[in-house]
């Protein structure tokens, strides 16, 4: 964004404060949150005890900005406070709606009162997707000219890799280049990963010993069963699980893959499926929500409740070098669109129109 000709002046607001200068390559890393703090999310009253102290913080951030009130105030993520500055909100999905048994009770409470002030009160509201623009004139009453679509980009660290670049990444993480499956995402419910597994496990035994799935993505809520399952399978040198994964290390994690299985029940965008397309990666997609719009006809698209078309597409994945040549290849030229820069301009286009 401080890079666009048209922005004058960029100041960034960290935990309510406002900072003039802020290095993206060193932000401040937030707290985890304690057991305690999640336990109290869970039993306390979201009317009597949580909305009104979340509101109350919302009210001390627009009052720091009170000297602001002729900048554009930009959310990026869902939550905008009451400013008195013009406002853009961005919504990135509206599964809390659609799929509130895919979250924690109290997240969907959250995110419903942000979400349904932000539509409010923004000047204009921007998705990553057409899809998720399209959910949200269908739920809201939302003028059209009010919300815009603004796809997300993909950092250049994600490209094609030879074997000697990979070497020092496989070899710290025990894999071989070209020779496993990828599944990357929070576990959690809405990625879909029990089916994930059922489809791997329906592959025959010797494709299977030849090329593991290796699950990338810290723990989330509501899996301790398929964590359970994840386990016993590593045990048995079937999976590899790998909780979080540095970004210096993904972009080489990515690039080592044979495909990445990306079966989400839902997403309003789906970054991983452009980060393994930049890495030159065959991609295999779920055929619902945004994913299609991002997939086009560069992946193979199958319907993320079939086991069995699953199945087939890893299979294929495996088999099929053709079509794996062909869809890597198709994959960098469709990502090469998206890029941050290209991100950044459009929305300051979507500024410019508002001042």
């Amino acid at each position: 964004m401080p890079l666009q000709d048209q922005v004058e002046e960029l100041v960034f607001l960290d935990n309510g404060r406002v900072l003039e200068q802020f290095d993206p390559a060193t932000p401040r890393v937030p707290e985890a949150s304690g057991r305690l703090r999640q336990l109290a999310r869970q039993i306390l009253p979201y009317d009597w005890v949580l909305r009104p102290y979340r509101r109350r913080r919302a009210r001390q951030t627009a009052e720091a900005l009170d000297d602001f009130r002729d900048y554009i105030y930009f959310s990026r993520n869902f939550s905008l406070p009451p400013v008195a500055s013009i406002a853009v909100a961005t919504l990135h999905d509206l599964s809390v709606y659609h799929y509130p048994q895919f979250h924690p009770r109290d997240r969907v409470n959250y995110l419903r009162d942000q979400i349904s002030h932000s539509v409010e009160r923004a000047d204009c509201l921007v998705t990553d997707s057409e899809f998720i623009r399209s959910e949200l004139l269908q739920l809201f009453s939302v003028p059209p000219r009010k919300a815009v679509h603004v796809p997300l980009g993909v950092d250049p660290s994600f490209r094609p890799r030879g074997e000697e670049d990979l070497a020092p990444c496989m070899m710290r993480y025990g894999l071989s280049a070209g020779r496993y499956f990828l599944s990357v995402g929070t576990v959690e419910p809405r990625k879909n990963l029990e089916r994930l597994l059922q489809a791997y496990m329906s592959l025959d035994p010797t494709l299977r010993r030849s090329c593991p799935l290796v699950i990338v993505g810290a723990y989330g809520w509501a899996s301790e069963s398929l964590m359970t399952e994840i386990r016993r399978l590593q045990a048995a040198g079937e999976v590899k699980y790998l909780d979080y994964v540095s970004e210096e290390d993904l972009p080489f994690i990515y690039a080592g893959a044979c495909a990445l299985c990306y079966f989400s029940l839902y997403e309003g965008f789906g970054l991983p499926v452009l980060e393994a397309m930049s890495s030159g990666v065959p991609v295999l997609c779920s055929a619902a929500s945004a994913l299609p719009e991002l997939c086009v006809d560069v992946g193979e698209l199958v319907e993320p409740t079939d086991v069995s078309a699953m199945s087939q597409a890893m299979q294929r994945a495996l088999e099929d070098r053709e079509w794996c040549e062909q869809s890597a290849l198709l994959g960098r030229e469709h990502s090469n669109a998206y890029t941050w820069a290209r991100t950044a301009q459009r929305l300051v286009t979507v500024f410019g129109d508002l001042g």
